[in-house]
Formats: structure tokens, sequence, C-alpha cells
């Protein structure tokens, strides 16, 4: 009796010990967030204040169409950046939001639809496959793999959407550079960028792929990437189907 309260006591103990460990990762994570966030926001806000201070200094020799416009993109940034780490908080607090079925097929093709680049789209989308989620969300993780797939295609982009099994796939694929083996993880991080000199330049936020994965896993499904047959990225989203006919 008393080696088997010992024991229960052990395996209390145990799962404490685990629990704290996963509760300082948890405060660990969040400190690098806010300082990483910090940061991002710092940037331009430190540019933004430059121009003006340049402009107070010198007021004859400041061109006010130049510096307005530099400090509508600074704001802009500034702006995208909040919007994302809102969201992000959003999604990691579970706040209540309203779900829905959607037809995934149309929702792809709306969003191809009104795109405009200089690379070739092609695709094929099975019809009308539904799942169950946020329209608001779902749109924007499309988005962002979109974006993603412009921002880094040769020539061309293959959006592919099928049935596969109880869940609907979906694939983007570009013909770029590709990401190597040891980054395919890493870039689903928040305010990861391989290029981070092009993203910034761009507009980008650094938080597009950590947004399209938190998006996906609030919805019960997965975003990875692989390979593609071009030699590029291929994005694979998965997300569970409303129904199994």
């Amino acid at each position: 009796m008393a080696w088997t309260r010992w024991r229960a006591r052990a395996g209390v103990l145990e799962r404490l010990d685990h629990a704290d460990k996963r509760a300082e990762r948890a405060l660990d994570r969040q400190r690098q967030f806010a300082v990483d966030a910090a940061h991002e926001l710092r940037t331009p806000l430190a540019g933004l204040r430059l121009q003006l201070e340049d402009a107070q200094m010198h007021p004859d020799d400041t061109d006010l169409r130049n510096l307005l416009d530099h400090a509508l993109h600074d704001l802009g940034r500034v702006q995208n950046i909040i919007t994302d780490l809102l969201l992000l908080a959003g999604l990691e607090t579970g706040a209540q939001t309203t779900m829905e079925e959607i037809d995934l097929t149309a929702l792809v093709r709306e969003a191809v639809a009104h795109r405009q680049g200089v690379q070739e789209v092609r695709f094929h989308l099975d019809p009308a496959l539904k799942i169950r989620g946020v329209p608001s969300h779902i749109t924007r993780l499309l988005a962002n793999l979109l974006d993603n797939a412009q921002r880094h295609a040769a020539r061309t982009i293959w959006i592919d959407l099928r049935r596969k099994g109880d869940s609907a796939e979906l694939t983007i694929a570009d013909d770029g550079a590709g990401i190597a083996p040891t980054d395919r993880e890493r870039i689903f991080h928040r305010f990861v960028r391989l290029d981070s000199a092009r993203s910034r330049d761009c507009g980008g936020t650094g938080l597009g792929l950590a947004i399209a994965r938190d998006i996906a896993s609030a919805h019960n499904g997965s975003l990875h990437v692989e390979d593609s047959a071009s030699g590029g990225a291929c994005f694979v989203l998965r997300m569970p189907l409303t129904t199994n006919r």
C-alpha cells in the first residue's frame, strides 16, 4: 500500500515537473516573440522619426510629397504588423469566431481570379469541396500562400485542389529557387525571412507563413512544404472535409 501511494505521488510530481517545463518553454517563446515584435515595430518607426526630424530641421529643403509618401509607407508597415499580431493572438487564445460551411473550391477559384502577376497560373480544382471554418481566416490563409508563390515563382505557379480521403488537399507550387530541407520548418516561425532584405523592401511582415499554419491548425488541418516537380517549393495544405460523400 505504501509503495502504491509513493508511486502515485511520484507520478503526480513528474507530471507537475513536465507541466512546469512546458510552461517555462511557452514563456520563453512569448519573451522571444515580444522581443522580435518590438524590433519589427521599432524599425519603421525609427525611419519615420528620422525623416520627420530631418524635415523639421530643414523645412525649406524638404520635398513634402516625397516625405508624405515615405511616411505613409512606414505607417502602413506598422499597421500591417499590428494587424498580423492581433490575428496571431486571436488564433493562439482560441478567440470565439463563427464557423460555417465553406466551399473551398469556390474560395480558391475566387482568390486566383483576383490575382495579378507576371507568372502563368495553371490550376486544377475538384468541384464543391466543402470544409468548415471561418471564411475570413481561410481567405487570409490562401492569400498568404499565393503571395508567397508570386514572390518566389520565376514563370509559373501550379495550384491543385483535390479530395484525398476525408480531406481536401491543396498544393501551391512554384518554379523558384525552392527551400532547403533545413529551412522547411523554420519558415513557419514568426518573423523568419530567408531573404530578409527583399521581404522588408516589399513590405512583408515575416508573419505570413506563420499565420497560414496557425489558421490551418485552428481548423484541424495541416500545412507543410516540400519540393515541387519544377524544383521550386510546393506548399501542401490539408483540411478535413465536412462530408465523406
